[in-house]
């Protein structure tokens, strides 16, 4: 040891290089398996997580549907299978009394949402059965985020009030920042009681998401029986809709949809490693070809074989652990970067911990081997004689070892870079999607109205009426206009409806439901097909209208004019007075949904109450940042207490992408650090074989070579070495990418563009790698060279 790292010292050159090339593969190989590791393996920070459930239903418009209160009382009174069955839903609430208001988005939890998980608080207690009962709802258990915001870490918290939404509330408990369940930032939980009116005047309202853990020793087989039985049991006969219930596992629901590009990701890293290995490997032969006189020496004075292999491989080893100690620096370096800047909540979930040291010395280990052996065994069999006389300095086996392994690099990096271009042509065609709508100059303010303050409709009409005319009169304000679930906004709510003339709650008669005020489809941008827009004399006491987009008229009036046609998705019929175009609501890569807008004052009391105390005024002006303060001014004029997001339509947008950009990028920067390693790899192959002919360049030039023909000469070895590897790596290509078919939008996976312009693009960057050196072979000196040993 003593003795490789006194080597390695007088070989600064050589040791920066070998360890940066490895500290690149085994740090990005190293990070990618911290997240995977995280998410995928390791499961919810949560005691004997795979009996973790959350229950779903599906029908035909949507695959997963929340429950009703009706469908969960049930599911609750009658399981055989569940230890305890809970739910959450999420509510917005604001912080008053402690610093600036602040508007947040807690949970409604019943009493058994902590005992489900079998998580405990780091302070205080978690809910009691009683806290769920009516009149005793009226804890809260806070965040330890919060805690330490609002209340300064103190440990006699618990006890103290806290107004939410004008209601006083006790602190129970503090958790943990592990538990951050089931959103990372959420910063409370309240008790829900579903006797309330909240939930009792809506009992057949999908908007409860259900946990509930397994008895011991239930089998899948048992759980997926009784959903199927309790499904048919608790369905209502006069529901015609097509349910179908199901159970997924904790970990699936929460990561499902990471699956796919993580694992993507993981490969791209592995291919990585590997050319980091090829790369170095060759490195090494170079070292081991210049310390063939050494290694010779070494074995005329008594040294054995596998005592010389020793030797390079305690070399290889002590190189692939510095690599290795810099790789885990810049994989912690890389998960800060990635938590602070990738806009996905799910890696906050991400840390560090005994898995990643392990994987990180076992990665270590293995690089030592596949970079280290070859050489090492090259090394060790050279002669004496040949190594003191010259003539081993070009053997045709070490010569063949360097071009194999430029070939499987050239190779890896063609299937990271095909991989890499179609993602990014995917990403690119995502970016370019019309949402519906024309997201620019628009800017967004979303308030919550509380219910102590504007407890009826009169009063929530108030306010709105009186906010929505003082933006309109903002300088520089073309249209204002106000719906309560945005578009991209992260809230949404679908119903089932009926159609005048049909049978009521069709299979398919499902749709999501859109309050709006009049002026909105002018104000989004959204086109009026045909029809009128809502106006001001559409009043609470006018007759209920209705606007259809284009995709439910065309389902449900084919051949028909869908103006004046009735349509129910509560108690009273509306009349449909327009058609207006389709938009997308969550996601660019998702179809267009089915959308009735209603007109916002014209909402039943009870609806109101229930789904549209938010409100998001969405204002056109080419003034977009200026006004964005002005907005926030007028709602807090008009309640001191509120309190008012704003922001931009082009950014939720831009935030809704976050995922596709995240693992777009991350590919991208991984193909980049592969092309960076090829090319250097082919550099350093072409060198040393110019290094090698030296004499024969000088002869060449000496019988009349020109310098022409010695650039051809080295080119041409770079081209058959460049040909080779992309061809190879086109065939390899050709079947891997079938596995981002999932995560690719509106990009087939054997893209003919793609897999034209990546090879010539590497074969261009080879030639210039290769050229390099070429240039230094032209201007070689024929009576130097010929005196060159």
């Amino acid at each position: 040891m003593r003795f490789a790292f006194r080597s390695l010292r007088h070989a600064p050159v050589f040791s920066l290089t070998v360890t940066l090339v490895l500290a690149l593969g085994i740090g990005s190989t190293a990070l990618m398996f911290t997240i995977v590791h995280a998410l995928l393996i390791a499961g919810p920070p949560f005691p004997e997580p795979d009996r973790l459930f959350h229950l779903w239903q599906r029908i035909p418009q949507e695959d997963h549907v929340t429950f009703s209160v009706k469908e969960f009382t049930a599911w609750k009174e009658q399981t055989a299978v569940f230890e305890r069955l809970a739910v959450y839903a999420g509510t917005g609430l604001t912080i008053s009394g402690r610093g600036e208001p602040e508007m947040v988005v807690g949970q409604m939890v019943t009493p058994s949402f902590f005992q489900v998980l079998r998580a405990q608080p780091i302070l205080g207690r978690i809910f009691l059965e009683s806290e769920g009962k009516l009149g005793h709802d009226h804890e809260v258990i806070l965040s330890e985020a919060l805690w330490e915001r609002k209340f300064g870490r103190r440990s006699d918290v618990c006890g103290e009030q806290v107004t939410l939404s004008g209601e006083p509330y006790t602190v129970v408990g503090v958790m943990d920042s592990s538990f951050d369940f089931p959103n990372h930032d959420t910063p409370l939980w309240v008790p829900a009681d579903l006797r309330a009116s909240l939930f009792q005047d809506h009992p057949d309202a999908h908007f409860l998401w259900v946990i509930g853990r397994l008895k011991p020793g239930i089998s899948h087989q048992e759980l997926e029986a009784e959903v199927a039985l309790l499904g048919k049991r608790v369905a209502d006969p006069a529901d015609k809709t097509e349910r179908h219930f199901f159970a997924s596992n904790l970990r699936e629901s929460l990561i499902g949809k990471l699956r796919p590009p993580l694992l993507i990701l993981m490969g791209a890293v592995a291919l990585l490693l590997l050319i980091a290995c090829a790369n170095v490997a060759n490195l090494m032969l170079a070292r081991a070809q210049a310390r063939q006189s050494e290694m010779a020496l070494r074995s005329a004075l008594g040294a054995s074989r596998p005592r010389l292999v020793a030797q390079l491989l305690t070399e290889a080893s002590l190189l692939a652990l510095v690599g290795g100690g810099v790789g885990l620096g810049l994989a912690v370096w890389g998960l800060e970067l990635l938590q602070r800047f990738a806009n996905l909540p799910e890696l906050l979930r991400v840390h560090f911990n005994a898995s990643a040291f392990l994987f990180v010395a076992l990665a270590s280990a293995m690089c030592a081997v596949l970079f280290g052996l070859g050489p090492a065994l090259s090394a060790a069999r050279t002669e004496l004689h040949d190594a003191l006389s010259g003539t081993a300095r070009l053997t045709t086996g070490a010569t063949g070892a360097r071009h194999a392994l430029i070939f499987a690099e050239v190779a890896l990096a063609s299937v990271l870079l095909i991989g890499c271009a179609l993602m990014l042509r995917s990403f690119v065609r995502l970016t370019h999607v019309s949402p519906g709508f024309v997201p620019e100059h628009v800017i967004t303010a979303e308030a919550v109205i509380s219910r102590n303050r504007y407890p009826g409709k009169p009063e929530m009409l108030s306010f709105y009426r009186e906010s929505l005319s003082q933006i309109r009169g903002l300088p520089g304000v073309e249209r204002a206009a106000m719906i309560t679930h945005l578009p991209f906004g992260g809230n949404d709510w679908g119903n089932s409806f009926d159609i005048e003339g049909r049978p009521s709650r069709d299979s398919d008669d499902s749709a999501q439901i859109r309050p709006v005020s009049p002026g909105f489809f002018g104000a989004l941008g959204i086109p009026l097909k045909s029809g009128r827009d809502f106006e001001e004399r559409d009043n609470e006491k006018a007759p209920g209208v209705a606007i259809v987009n284009e995709l439910l008229a065309r389902r449900y009036w084919p051949n028909e004019n869908p103006l004046g046609k009735k349509i129910r998705y509560y108690k009273d019929w509306l009349t449909s007075s327009g058609v207006c175009g389709d938009t997308k609501h969550a996601a660019l890569d998702e179809s267009p949904p089915a959308i009735i807008y209603a007109h916002y004052p014209q909402l039943l009391p009870e609806v109101m109450q229930f789904v549209a105390r938010d409100l998001n005024f969405v204002v056109r002006s080419p003034r977009d940042a200026a006004l964005g303060s002005e907005v926030r001014a007028i709602l807090h004029d008009n309640d001191p207490a509120m309190v008012v997001k704003v922001n931009t339509m082009e950014t939720l947008i831009h935030e809704s992408v976050a995922q596709p950009r995240f693992r777009t990028w991350m590919v991208a920067i991984f193909a980049g650090f592969a092309l960076t390693l090829a090319g250097l790899g082919i550099y350093g192959v072409i060198a040393y074989l110019v290094t090698q002919r030296y004499k024969e360049i000088g002869i060449r030039l000496a019988l009349g070579a020109n310098r022409a023909n010695i650039l051809q000469l080295i080119l041409g070895r770079t081209l058959k070495l460049a040909l080779a590897g992309t061809a190879a790596g086109l065939c390899a290509a050709f079947f891997l990418t079938g596995l981002l078919k999932a995560i690719l939008f509106d990009v087939t996976t054997h893209d003919t563009l793609t897999f034209l312009t990546v090879p010539i693009g590497l074969i261009l960057i080879a030639l210039l790698a290769g050229y390099l050196p070429a240039r230094r072979a032209m201007r070689i000196d024929p009576v130097r060279s010929l005196r060159y040993e």
